[in-house]
This record gives C-alpha cells, sequence and structure tokens, in this order.
C-alpha cells in the first residue's frame, strides 16, 4: 500500500532547502566530561555492533507514530490522517490493525508537513496526549482520558493544552514525550520556509524552534501550568516560561533513555549538517540552547556570537552520498540487540541506512547496521525494549539480529 505522493511530499518537505553540498563525513565529536563521567557507569558494550535486518511486520495508511499501550499489551499507531488504530501482536510477531479508536481526519489538516504528528501517554496511562496540525496550519496538543480504550472519546471530549499558529507550512515538529515527573515535552520546529526566515530559532519570545515543558495535569478549565523547576520561569528578558530548550530547526525525533535520564535529539539541519544532540540528565533543566539559525551543527553561520554558549550535537553528518534528511531515533535497551546497549539507532530519509551511535569508551562511533528501511520517518521502543520503524510506503518494521 505504498503512497507514492505522500512519499514524494515527504522527500521535499524534511531534506533541506538548499543544494546538497560535497559528500565527506565531520570527525567525531568527544563527548562532555559530564556526558563521559555518567556514560561510563552505564552497561554500553564496546564491541563492533552485529548487522541488523529490518523486519516487515505489518502495514497502515501513512503511519507517523506508534506507542506502547499503557499495560503494554499491543499499540496505539497514528496515522498521519488523524486515525488512531488499536494494533495487536500476533504469536508470530506480527501486528494486525484493529478498530479506529478515535477519529480527528475532519480537524486535521495534511497540506506541507501537516498531520497527526505525535502521541505519548501520561506516565499513569491515564491521558492520552495527540500533536496534531489542526486548520487553518496550527499545531494543536490535546489530551484524551484513555479508560478502557478510546470507544467514547471524540472531539466533544478534546482538552485542548495549547495552539501555536504555524507560519508556513513546514518545519512543525510534532514530537512528544513524558518525563519522569510527569512533565510533557512538545518539539516545535522554526516556523517553516528556508534560513529561519522570521529569526525564530534564537527568539525566546516564541514558541517556534524549542522544545517546551509543561504540565498538563490540571483540571480541565486550566490547560497546563509551567513546571517551576524550568529554567525560565524567572527571567525577566523576554523568555516564554514553557521554553524548555531552544535553537533548533526542526526536531524530528527525541527519547530519553531510561537507563540514565539522557535526552537525545534528532536536529534536520538546512542544506549541508544533518545533526544528533545529546544532552545529559544532569544538565537536563539548563535551558540549552542549539545554535539554530546561528549555527547548523558545528558550521558558524550568519548570526553566530562567539559570546554565547551553544550546545554543539555529539554527531553530524554531511548531505551527499544519498542523505538528506536525518530520521531519529530512540535509545536501545533491554538486551534486544547485541552490542547495541545504549547506543542511540536512527536513519536518514533519503538512504533509508539503519544507523547507531555506539560509545567506543571514549567517543561515539557511527556505524552502518546493515539494514535498510524505505523512507523511515519514525522508530519507537516498545515496552519490550524492541524497537520498531515505520516508513512512509505504509509499512511497519521491527529490527533483529541477522542471527535472531
Amino acid at each position: 500500500m505504498k503512497k507514492l505522493g505522500f512519499s514524494i511530499i515527504l522527500l521535499l518537505v524534511f531534506s533541506g532547502c538548499g543544494d546538497t553540498s560535497e559528500n565527506s563525513t565531520p570527525s567525531q565529536v568527544s563527548i562532555p566530561t559530564t556526558a563521559l563521567e555518567v556514560l561510563q557507569k552505564s552497561d554500553v558494550k564496546l564491541l563492533k555492533p552485529l548487522p541488523l535486518i529490518a523486519m516487515r511486520v505489518g502495514e497502515a495508511e501513512q503511519p507517523m507514530v506508534l506507542i506502547s499501550k499503557p499495560d503494554g499489551d499491543g499499540f496505539i499507531l497514528g496515522e498521519r490522517k488523524g486515525r488512531i488504530r488499536n494494533l495487536e501482536v500476533n504469536d508470530d510477531g506480527s501486528l494486525s490493525i484493529g478498530e479506529t479508536l478515535l477519529d480527528l481526519s475532519d480537524a486535521v489538516s495534511t497540506a506541507g508537513e501537516g498531520g497527526l504528528l505525535g502521541m505519548a501517554f501520561s506516565k499513569d496511562g491515564s491521558d492520552l496526549f495527540i500533536n496534531y496540525t489542526a486548520k487553518p496550519m496550527t499545531t494543536r496538543v490535546s489530551s484524551f482520558t484513555f479508560v478502557d480504550g478510546l470507544s467514547d472519546a471524540g472531539l466533544e471530549n478534546e482538552k485542548e493544552i495549547i495552539e501555536i499558529p504555524q507560519p508556513y507550512p513546514n518545519h512543525n515538529g510534532g514530537h512528544l514525550l513524558v518525563d519522569n515527573n510527569g512533565n510533557l515535552l512538545i518539539g516545535l520546529g522554526d516556523g517553516g520556509a528556508g534560513n529561519d526566515p522570521l529569526g525564530h530559532g534564537q527568539n525566546t519570545s516564541t514558541f517556534h524552534g524549542s522544545i517546551l515543558r509543561i504540565n498538563p495535569n490540571t483540571p480541565k478549565g486550566t490547560p497546563y501550568i509551567v513546571p517551576s523547576d524550568n529554567p525560565f520561569t524567572r527571567d525577566t528578558l523576554g523568555f516564554l516560561s514553557e521554553i524548555f530548550l531552544y535553537g533548533l530547526r526542526n526536531p524530528w525525533r527525541f527519547d530519553f533513555d531510561p537507563f540514565n535520564g539522557d535526552l537525545w535529539i534528532a536536529d534536520v539541519g538546512q542544506d549541508r549538517l544533518e545533526e544528533i544532540n545529546l544532552l545529559p540528565s544532569d544538565s537536563y533543566t539548563d535551558g540549552a540552547n542549539f545554535g539554530w539559525a546561528s549555527m547548523e551543527g558545528t558550521l558558524k553561520r550568519l548570526g553566530y556570537k562567539p559570546d554565547v554558549k551553544y550546545h554543539e550535537p555529539i554527531h553530524e553528518y554531511e548531505h551527499g552520498d544519498g542523505r538528506c534528511s536525518i530520521i531519529g531515533g530512540v535509545v536501545v535497551r533491554d538486551g534486544n540487540l547485541e552490542g547495541l546497549e545504549g547506543s542511540f539507532i536512527y536513519s536518514d530519509l533519503c538512504d533509508g541506512k539503519i544507523r547507531a551511535l555506539v560509545f567506543n569508551g571514549e567517543q561515539w562511533v557511527d556505524h552502518d547496521l546493515e539494514a535498510f528501511v524505505e523512507l523511515p520517518i519514525s522508530f519507537t521502543r516498545a515496552s519490550d525494549g524492541r524497537i520498531y520503524v515505520l516508513s512512509a510506503t505504509g509499512e511497519i518494521f521491527r529490527l533483529e539480529g541477522k542471527d535472531e
């Protein structure tokens, strides 16, 4: 069930807005001492990882996000057009699409990079948070009570948490995560077009180009509150207190390491560099600035200020050799993939190769794992630690070792 039109759109909107540069690989970036101390305490294996295969286990219509149910029994699948489906795991490991739990199609815009883009469960599993592009071109994050599924849910039961108008049809971000304190992280791109024409990336009086962190666990009349440990809650220089991290172009996507709480962020580049950022848990609430649009990866651009502290990526790669737009990405845990415990799995929309950043004792080293997924669009780590990849072709894959 390949959707060619959808695939072409994705190729256009996730890739950089300029010409590709020459094919070269930047040198590995050493990790900060604080991160190194954290990682040396973990159980990351230092051997070269074994190759993987991407096993096709299911198919859906424009799948965008897959998350485990709170009880770990199957999955919830979000389709780009706005349907949320029930997925069951069969005895042979394949996935069967079941009933439609919630249909937001009438409210969702799929123009440009729009659509149903992110989902996450509250820490206690009682609420399902959804990030979608509402008409006309507005990021909307809402919650729905999740009790015995969503059979009684509908737009009339939607609790709107936040709405953010989008000036352009691309760079919507869309990812959602819930941290250990139950706060909701919301990823937002810089608002779109190319080269950040509205200057959102370094402008902390706008939500665009940032990851927000809010507490949505409030009565229905109060959409959210700002956590007291957000980095800019007491700022008087124009920082919006909801902003947690900023200087991002289009974070797609990000993940917590369940072992140590580190935050990994894949950020789509402009026309030269794709980047992966690592924010150690001990600097989680420091309000990191990732540099866009003063920097693209480690490349200094117009507006770069030497006196500003920019958080540089742990890994970056140039366009070329079939690569155009980074697709993040999850941390491997629970011993499911040999030699990859604690590593970060990711891919690129254009070349589809599954790769991993593996810590070798001193640095994070990039490995081609020999697996391939055509037009990868999203990763998920299931409740049992297994890793799945969604494709813009409609296919769903599970990553396995070649000898399994």
